[in-house]
């Protein structure tokens, strides 16, 4: 929800910037400066924004995956008092975590690659 928030008021920005630009009394060449230069700042801010999500998205992950490690090492610690069944249950789960968020990890980098 902050995300669209943000990008709306990035987009909302952008087009009354370049409306202005188009509506003010200006020369052709003076005009195309003008929304040159205001693309590259918006493109800028945009970019901006995109490094800052994703570097909180690469932390909440981490912690996750930090989070899953301990649980799983206190689960196979203190299995001996759980039921056999109960216990492997859990670390199914946890395994399941594990991977979905190996599978994140491979997505985010890929996409980053990609930009």
């Amino acid at each position: 929800m902050k995300t669209e928030s943000l990008l709306g008021f990035i987009f909302g920005a952008a087009v009354g910037a370049v409306a202005g630009i188009l509506f003010a009394p200006a020369k052709g060449e003076e005009t195309r400066k003008k929304l040159m230069e205001a693309a590259a700042e918006g493109y800028e801010e945009v970019k901006e924004d995109f490094d800052e999500l994703t570097h909180d998205a690469h932390v909440r992950y981490r912690y996750a995956r930090i989070e899953a490690g301990k649980l799983k090492k206190q689960l196979m610690e203190q299995g001996g008092e759980l039921k056999e069944d109960a216990r492997k249950a859990l670390l199914a789960q946890i395994e399941k975590l594990e991977a979905a968020l190996a599978k994140e990890e491979a997505e985010e980098t890929l996409a980053e690659e990609q930009a």
